[in-house]
């Protein structure tokens, strides 16, 4: 195993070498390269490998091999924290990997890092906080699972919106569950209208219809009835305002007690 001395910028860019960049603040770091593929591992929690990357980045390294300036950062016990596709295109490749280790990295640090360079999406961070064990991830992941949802979608019932500090506290590993009975009432009530409008996979609808759901004069055996032969009228919207006025249209077809949703 060979080692080499880096130079890492204070904005978090690696030079090789210790020439000075101006005035910029540098500190050393030690760097490695090995081609024993077999001392490193996968940090548990991470992101979930993407085959299309790892083709993308080992056409590039094959044009050019610009890995020694980005070397891929572990922990002591050699775990990938950040550059998990590189170690598996340079693996693939049969090229050396370059690495940097660092200690005190947990499973939210890893996902900064991700997300400074390809962001990470919200299934990217339930994983790490399910894979992390912590109990509400889990609880919302199985919720997830047990009535056939999406992200968005689950998130839309539980939290009555989306984004925001709510989706903030989601990926910092935060959120807190204290809501199931509710959120499981309103996700056996939407799945009773999956049959019958093909929106209910939507966020912006499931908004509206939580919404609904809040009416004091909401009844849902009567959103049943006119979903069953009105559902499919229903067109896709871009906002919860446009499909909160489509369901009150529904709703109050053909029946002269009139219910106003919006």
């Amino acid at each position: 195993m060979s080692r080499e001395t880096t130079t890492s910028t204070t904005n978090g860019g690696t030079i090789i070498g210790t020439a000075a960049i101006g005035s910029r603040k540098v500190q050393k770091v030690d760097q490695f390269s090995t081609k024993d593929y077999t001392q490193f591992s996968f940090f548990k929690g991470n992101r979930p490998i993407s085959r299309s990357k790892v083709v993308r980045l080992r056409k590039s390294i094959r044009q050019k091999d610009l890995t020694r300036f980005y070397p891929i950062l572990v922990n002591g016990d050699m775990e990938i924290l950040d550059g998990q596709h590189r170690y598996i295109a340079c693996s693939e490749l049969g090229i050396p990997i370059q690495y940097s280790v660092t200690e005190g990295i947990d499973i939210s640090t890893v996902a900064k890092l991700n997300n400074s360079q390809d962001k990470w999406n919200a299934y990217d961070f339930l994983n790490a906080w399910v894979e992390s064990g912590i109990h509400d991830y889990r609880i919302f992941a199985g919720f997830m699972k047990k009535y056939d949802l999406n992200f968005s979608t689950a998130f839309a019932i539980f939290f009555d919106g989306w984004g925001g500090s709510m989706y903030y506290l989601f990926k910092t590993g935060e959120m807190k569950i204290n809501n199931l009975k509710e959120a499981t009432e309103k996700a056996e009530m939407l799945e009773s209208l999956k049959e019958s409008c093909e929106r209910c996979s939507d966020r912006y609808f499931v908004l509206a219809l939580m919404d609904c759901f809040k009416h004091p004069d909401y009844d849902h055996n009567r959103m049943k009835g006119k979903m069953k032969y009105l559902g499919s009228t229903i067109k896709k919207a871009s906002n919860k305002g446009e499909y909160l006025r489509q369901i009150e249209n529904v709703y109050n077809a053909r029946t002269s007690s009139k219910v106003r949703f919006w």
